[in-house]
């Protein structure tokens, strides 16, 4: 029995370790967290029958990865001469990533370098291409950048073909192919994914986005975790909970904070998407510091703040972080409020994914002595420097 208890603890403080190794490996994740490797294809009618303009958006961090000669001096500092003087490379890389197909035949789009444009999470160059078919034929999308670079790539599309509002999501190591127009006329055509013109069709598109958003949202997941170590479901003792400032007990309290969390950040997410409200400049180092502050809190427990009211309201923070995602993505018109709502409840799907998954990692640890020394306050020191070291990184970038 006493070496099966041992084993017990061994296994609990492994995990514990994994948890703590976690936190650690943060320490590399992207800067703006919310914002993952994200491309921008806007398309429209173009003037020469049955053409479709098409205007792709490329971040500069993503163009310098994959194109060597982009930061000629390697001082991590691109001016607008190394764009320039690399652009031939640029469209180069593009044009062998990005093809298209008229029904049976390849199209050789002639991509040109329109303008750099700023967004959320920094610069983009702004390339054009016309992608030239019959009216009659089945015109489709080939996305292949990054996708041995970066799996987490996306590229968002919106506009309009033949007059109608579209939208959807490429993912290079997943669906890279859209038939932006035509049924299909072959095999191969009538497998590719169409691309969704109906409110339901893009619910469902876009909720694969929003798992993949929360997924990604390293900061996110952070916030929740700092929320939830303090939460004990398995009550061993109860008393003992109830007066100490740095544990609460019962599931009531896990479902009150993680209601709250949704709560919160979906009002913002849909407000600030629709443009009845700005998402400020400052709202990246702002999240980071909700984080520090829960860490805090864990640490150095305000026996009056409760931690529902405080999900919900640094949820409302949250929420306006994720928007800048719908809102660059360029969904309008009818398709707008569909797209949201498939991409909220992907988020939602997968913050109780991670909650899930804590709560069976807690259950395993949680009779174990040293659970609140070294998973919750160890864990909400963790928490605490790495939100501290995402405060500065985000002020100083920004």
């Amino acid at each position: 029995m006493r070496a099966l208890r041992g084993a017990a603890r061994a296994r609990r403080a492994l995990l514990a370790l994994g948890l703590a190794i976690g936190l650690a490996l943060g320490l590399c994740a992207p800067t703006w967290a919310h914002k993952a490797s994200d491309a921008y294809a806007t398309l429209a009618d173009a003037p020469v029958p049955g053409g479709v303009a098409i205007h792709l958006s490329l971040v500069l961090k993503d163009l310098d990865a994959a194109v060597d000669t982009l930061d000629a001096d390697n001082n991590r500092q691109l001016t607008w001469g190394e764009v320039r003087q690399a652009m031939p490379a640029v469209l180069e890389w593009v044009r062998a990533g990005v093809t298209a197909r008229c029904d049976e035949a390849p199209l050789q789009p002639s991509w040109r370098f329109e303008s750099l444009e700023q967004r959320s999470d920094g610069v983009y160059a702004r390339l054009s291409a016309t992608l030239a078919c019959e009216p009659q034929g089945t015109l489709a999308l080939d996305y292949r950048l990054m996708k041995d670079l970066d799996p987490t790539h996306r590229l968002l599309v919106a506009g309009t073909v033949e007059g109608h509002a579209v939208a959807g999501v490429l993912a290079p190591q997943g669906r890279s192919a859209l038939a932006l127009r035509g049924p299909g006329a072959s095999p191969e055509a009538d497998a590719m994914l169409a691309l969704p013109k109906t409110g339901p069709a893009i619910l469902v598109h876009f909720l694969p986005e929003g798992i993949h958003h929360i997924a990604t949202g390293y900061d996110h997941l952070a916030f929740l975790l700092a929320l939830l170590l303090p939460i004990v479901i398995w009550q061993r003792d109860r008393d003992r909970l109830m007066m100490d400032g740095h544990l609460r007990p019962g599931l009531k309290s896990l479902l009150t904070t993680v209601t709250g969390f949704t709560v919160g950040h979906s009002v913002t997410l849909v407000l600030a998407t629709l443009g009845l409200i700005a998402s400020p400049a400052w709202v990246e180092p702002a999240i980071a510091l909700t984080i520090a502050l829960s860490a805090l809190l864990n640490l150095f427990p305000v026996r009056r703040v409760r931690s529902d009211v405080l999900a919900l309201g640094f949820g409302l923070i949250h929420g306006l972080g994720f928007s800048n995602v719908m809102r660059e993505a360029g969904v309008s018109g009818p398709l707008l409020p569909w797209a949201l709502a498939g991409f909220n409840l992907g988020v939602e799907v997968g913050q109780l994914a991670g909650v899930a998954l804590w709560c069976g990692a807690h259950l395993l640890l949680v009779r174990w002595s040293g659970y609140e020394r070294y998973v919750v306050r160890g864990g909400s020191w963790a928490l605490l420097v790495l939100a501290l070291f995402w405060v500065v990184e985000r002020v100083a970038g920004g």
